[in-house]
């Protein structure tokens, strides 16, 4: 069959990397078209995947172009409403992490695609990662007996701006920030997470604070087979992308990830010395690729997308009982 037309929505960090991948890594797909209402990103767009037509919004995008698939990357807070008019234009859809900000949202968005029989496939990038898959692979073979307790870090070096990090926008800390975390830890124990309880504060950043969102916070979780894990998430990780987590089961454990970008150490008198991971893109390159490839391979089979908008509605409802329960200092159940 001829490539897929598809265009993205969005121009930020996210959008500027699924731009890129798609016009110079992913297979059987042409990038034809992306909105944004900033110069400088239409710009930078143009600069990275050539002379592509750039719409200031999704309407007139939608109106001028015949198109087989959309790329979302916009905020959050916009996903489901751009997901339901893509969905009613008869494209199939890839859309980042996570669905909605609320439940009500995420079912929206899951009927209006089932509705129109077209694909919905969720951004989990985290999921196509080396590491993740042979991890995953490791404990599904009993590597380490059966999983019993989860271990993660996940840190961004510097806080967005309170654009970003306002709740409303994004979601706030923990269902933006955390919610890889959560859905791997549910695909990695193959199990449902049944209780949170969270501790948080804005521990450095006050514009962060000012939008009433927090930048550091610890979620110990429990799971419906007896399971627990424990995570850490910061938006202060000075000192890199810090993304690791670690598998304990009866038999063993499996530690996922690494904070050396360029395999290379300087040893010299004051110590070794080596560079880190400064962005999910640094840290997840490849993985960006694959995702996308498998969006448009399951296109082209017509197959069922690997992860899909109830994935994402189970893992959205974790992050939702999480900030409840920092709001309200006490265990919460999901």
């Amino acid at each position: 069959m001829e490539d897929i037309r598809v265009a993205v929505v969005g121009a930020g960090r996210m959008g500027l990397t699924h731009a890129e991948n798609l016009s110079h890594r992913v297979r059987g797909v042409k990038l034809v078209a992306a909105t944004t209402s900033n110069d400088d990103r239409a710009a930078a767009i143009r600069q990275t995947c050539g002379d592509l037509s750039i719409y200031t919004n999704l309407e007139a995008l939608l109106e001028a172009e015949q198109l087989d698939a959309m790329v979302i990357s916009s905020s959050t807070s916009a996903h489901t409403e751009n997901i339901v008019e893509c969905a009613k234009a008869g494209m199939h859809i890839f859309s980042e992490k996570p669905l909605a900000l609320t439940l009500s949202e995420c079912d929206r968005a899951i009927v209006a695609a089932e509705n129109a029989k077209i694909k919905l496939m969720m951004g989990h990038v985290r999921q196509f990662d080396s590491g993740h898959v042979e991890a995953k692979r490791m404990i599904g073979e009993g590597a380490i007996g059966k999983p019993l307790v989860i271990r993660s870090i996940s840190g961004d070096m510097n806080p967005p701006p309170p654009s970003f990090a306002d709740p409303a926008v994004s979601g706030g800390l923990l269902l933006d920030a955390l919610y890889h975390d959560f859905y791997l830890s549910r695909w990695l124990m193959d199990d449902e997470i049944i209780r949170v309880y969270t501790e948080g504060d804005a521990l450095v950043d006050e514009g962060v604070r000012s939008v009433g969102d927090v930048d550091n916070a610890v979620v110990s979780l429990r799971f419906a087979g007896g399971g627990l894990a424990s995570s850490f998430v910061s938006r202060t990780t000075r000192y890199g992308h810090d993304l690791r987590m670690e598998v304990v089961g009866d038999q063993g454990a499996v530690q996922i990830g690494y904070l050396r970008q360029t395999p290379v150490r300087l040893l010299d008198h004051k110590g070794v010395h080596h560079d880190t991971p400064q962005t999910t893109p640094d840290r997840f390159g490849d993985a960006f690729v694959t995702e996308l490839q498998a969006f448009v391979d399951c296109i082209i089979q017509d197959t069922d997308p690997p992860i899909t908008g109830t994935d994402s509605r189970n893992t959205v409802a974790v992050g939702i009982a999480a900030t409840k329960s920092m709001q309200v200092n006490t265990p919460v159940d999901v």
